[in-house]
């Protein structure tokens, strides 16, 4: 029988925030998130040459994460919760066990290069590179955030841990929002370019992840790319 054993690495020690790829033997992909020791994993996402089994294991398709959980193509796939580690681990002996590689530049037939569009994003962008090495204020924040949208990428927040009649301070941290006001998990690398720690960037359909495992309360915004979880204005 085939073994698994990056699964099983992955539900002994819990996955990273973002998800985890399993690359299979048949060049097909699918990804996990999950916790140490879990006997479910919360979430599977697969890619689009990948038919999970038709049965109440895999029941659990939640349409509102579908094409937001990994990158390329893959996005076009479909993503199930709570499936059983054991349910996960037959998949992938289907598809013929683990592939041999399980490299991060893996990607699933049809997925290709960087798309011209976003090299172009990433050109529009450049000149931002290490802008925030010093450190952001809010209007910085507002300027390149602005300018990463203008040119094609994400709508950008940041969610500080208050404001107060000075503007917005304390600690903070990067999220991406949708048309609908929903927020979502980034990856670290935007943060690591930015601050100049990181030299380049992946494609820019990689950087947006999961929604945010809790809603975000926030207090107050300048409805540009800011937002506080408490509002000291009045204190």
């Amino acid at each position: 029988m085939a073994s698994t054993p990056r699964l099983d690495s992955l539900t002994a020690n819990g996955t990273s925030p973002a998800l985890n790829r399993i690359h299979l033997a048949d060049g097909q992909g699918i990804a996990v998130r999950t916790r140490p020791g879990a006997h479910t994993v919360p979430e599977v996402f697969v890619s689009p040459g990948v038919t999970v089994p038709n049965t109440g294991l895999w029941g659990h398709r939640h349409s509102r994460l579908d094409g937001w959980l990994t990158p390329g193509r893959l996005r076009e796939g479909s993503c199930y919760v709570d499936v059983p580690v054991e349910a996960v681990r037959a998949l992938i002996i289907q598809h013929g066990g683990e592939h041999t590689d399980q490299g991060s530049e893996w990607t699933v037939p049809g997925a290709g290069d960087m798309t011209e569009a976003q090299e172009d994003v990433l050109d529009e962008i450049a000149d931002l590179y290490g802008r925030f090495r010093d450190g952001y204020t809010a209007e910085g924040v507002q300027a390149v955030f602005s300018r990463i949208h203008d040119a094609g990428g994400p709508y950008l927040v940041c969610v500080w841990e208050y404001s107060d009649a000075l503007g917005f301070g304390g600690n903070s941290q990067f999220y991406a929002e949708d048309d609908n006001g929903e927020f979502f998990e980034v990856q670290p690398d935007i943060h690591r370019w930015l601050s100049g720690q990181q030299a380049a960037l992946g494609p820019v359909d990689t950087w947006v992840a999961a929604p945010v495992a809790e809603p975000i309360r926030y207090a107050d915004s300048d409805d540009f790319h800011n937002y506080a979880l408490v509002d000291r204005t009045d204190v």
